[in-house]
């Protein structure tokens, strides 16, 4: 729990490093790290412990969770821009509109930095602000690199989990890391 509420902090905190397009998107990905990352981490870790695993499958489950869920943070931050009402069950760009700087506009800003940094130093708040960083978004690859992390991150969770026993179970969990990133929703 405490790794959720630091992440929840995070994300409501400015940044006082964050005056660079890496360290911004380094204190970003520590923030998804302690919401999502840790949590599903903890998840899987927690099931093995009590299933009475040995130490290396609690740890393999651990680094199974931790990347998983990572991967699906950065897929539901693509999802905000590919995504709608219908498909999300809730507006396109709401991260945007609620002024928080996810993968997307982060890589984005790494190719315009002139453009981009001013909207995120005031957090989207300005008039025409979220179109103009949606215009930039769409003409950098900010979405591709997003994606690309994801399947960095399912393939560390499908790595973590190929170290147990061949068996049903453990395939089921290489399929639901490629579910995550495959996800449209």
């Amino acid at each position: 729990i405490e790794h959720l509420v630091r992440g929840e902090v995070m994300q409501m905190t400015k940044t006082n490093t964050a005056n660079s397009s890496k360290s911004r998107l380094e204190y970003y990905l520590r923030k998804n790290y302690f919401k999502t990352g840790s949590l599903m981490a903890n998840s899987c870790q927690s099931a093995a412990l009590l299933g009475n695993y040995p130490l290396e499958w609690v740890n393999c489950a651990y680094r199974y969770g931790k990347h998983l869920g990572l991967a699906f943070q950065l897929v539901d931050d693509v999802l905000d821009y590919e995504g709608n009402l219908q498909t999300m069950g809730k507006p396109a760009l709401s991260d945007l509109k609620a002024g928080l700087a996810t993968a997307p506009v982060l890589f984005a800003s790494e190719q315009y930095p002139n453009e981009l940094n001013p909207l995120l130093e005031r957090k989207f708040k300005a008039e025409g602000d979220v179109e103009t960083a949606l215009q930039y978004v769409t003409a950098s690859n900010g979405i591709e690199k997003t994606k690309e992390l994801a399947r960095v991150h399912a393939e560390l969770a499908m790595e973590a989990v190929l170290e147990l026993e061949p068996s049903v179970y453990r395939d089921a969990l290489v399929h639901l890391a490629y579910k995550v990133v495959d996800r449209t929703r």
